[in-house]
């Protein structure tokens, strides 16, 4: 019986660190820029609350890098936990949109917000996105939403993200 209960234990061990591994942790946030330029306000990471997944629970994280006054790159990760709360080891992140290189077109209204239109590349091709901050909340448009006749999206996802 004693060597079954270790074999039992060593399973655990090894499926824990399997989880893990195949999840990976969260990247450290990036710095915010205290700049006036128009990109400024972007730069940074951003995070949603927790919310239900599937009968798990997820996150997502927005990090965006300035790579010039009027340009951004970054990248947009889910990150899926088991349980409700969000806690523990992360057992698996999906880049939403990734290897992001932007470049800012202009204003653009969207749900009543005055926000940034902006065009470039992602892993996936191209991509046109739309951002809106408040300075400490960011909202994303919607890319597989409702678009407008450029391309660009007319909602918001439907979750908020506050500066990390």
């Amino acid at each position: 019986m004693r060597i079954a209960h270790w074999t039992q234990i060593s399973c655990l061990a090894v499926a824990a660190l399997a989880l893990t591994a195949c999840g990976g942790g969260k990247d450290d946030p990036v710095t915010a820029d205290a700049g006036t330029d128009a990109v400024a306000k972007y730069v940074g990471s951003w995070e949603s609350e927790c919310y239900a997944d599937s009968g798990a629970s997820a996150e997502l994280r927005a990090d965006f890098t300035k790579t010039s006054a009027t340009s951004l790159g970054g990248n947009v990760t889910v990150y899926y936990y088991l349980g409700s709360s969000c806690s523990g080891p992360v057992v698996k992140n999906e880049k939403v949109l990734a290897d992001l290189s932007l470049q800012l077109q202009g204003a653009r209204t969207v749900a009543g917000l005055a926000s940034d239109a902006f065009s470039g590349t992602s892993a996936k091709g191209s991509a046109k996105l739309v951002l809106y901050t408040d300075g400490t909340t960011l909202q994303i448009g919607d890319v597989k939403g409702t678009q407008d006749a450029e391309g660009y999206a007319t909602s918001f996802y439907k979750y908020t993200l506050k500066r990390i």
